[in-house]
């Protein structure tokens, strides 16, 4: 009898167990909390699309619209880091703006970042990487630069340690991570801007249009952010 009733006893510890699983709401609510493995688990990141809808940002050499390569980049990067363990949240995940530009009085533009910024904020992101395309009037000009908000210290810590990563990717570039005044990177104190290269440069505009370049900068900017959440962990 006294074995009948351990056997019992193990067979209800492992019915609860097996009915935590399946969603009992107390014991799914904590196998559901624990962060996925990696890196980057636990960490709350906000990646920004720059541009999108009515709002093309500058154009290609050939003619290619900048808000498709941030929006791809974009994708690519939050796929990088929900694989290191991170929970991503995106500003926009299609060829959207986030106003109604026929229908949102004053300035639109600045109405249409503070959508960003309230998504951002609602998520309680703890940093924000902000994608963009560069363009300029000399054509021989590349490289990706990494910009933090003036004063924002640790906005500068992330962009310097982008920029770092970057720059193994193309040990050619020799920009440095600069400080600038980006109305996007005003919500977060570590946010920064990554300008991923010359669209009015031919070449660069090439590479930029191609998925491995892109899956490579994808990557190296999940790398830099690893690189600024190292010393925190430690």
């Amino acid at each position: 009898m006294k074995r009948k009733l351990v056997a019992l006893a193990v067979l209800l510890v492992g019915l609860a167990g097996f009915w935590a699983l399946l969603g009992g709401e107390e014991g799914a609510s904590v196998f559901l909390s624990q962060p996925m493995p990696g890196s980057l688990a636990g960490r709350v990141i906000g990646v920004d699309a720059g541009h999108g809808g009515y709002d093309g940002g500058c154009t290609g050499a050939s003619g290619t619209a900048e808000k498709d390569l941030n929006l791809a980049v974009a994708l690519l990067l939050r796929d990088e880091l929900e694989a290191r363990g991170a929970t991503v949240v995106l500003s926009r995940e299609e060829d959207v703006a986030l106003i109604d530009p026929e229908n949102t009085p004053g300035y639109k533009k600045r109405k249409e970042l503070t959508r960003r910024l309230e998504i951002f904020a609602a998520a309680q992101a703890e940093c924000v990487v902000s994608v963009h395309m560069n363009q300029f009037s000399d054509p021989s000009q590349r490289g990706a630069q990494v910009f933090f908000q003036a004063g924002a210290e640790e906005g500068e810590v992330l962009a310097r340690a982008l920029q770092g990563a970057l720059r193994e990717l193309d040990p050619d570039n020799g920009r440095e991570a600069n400080a600038g005044d980006y109305y996007i990177l005003t919500g977060t104190p570590a946010s920064a801007l990554v300008e991923c290269g010359f669209l009015s440069n031919p070449e660069e505009e090439a590479r930029l249009c191609t998925p491995e370049y892109r899956q490579a900068l994808a990557a190296a900017v999940a790398d830099g952010l690893e690189d600024y959440f190292a010393p925190q962990e430690s």
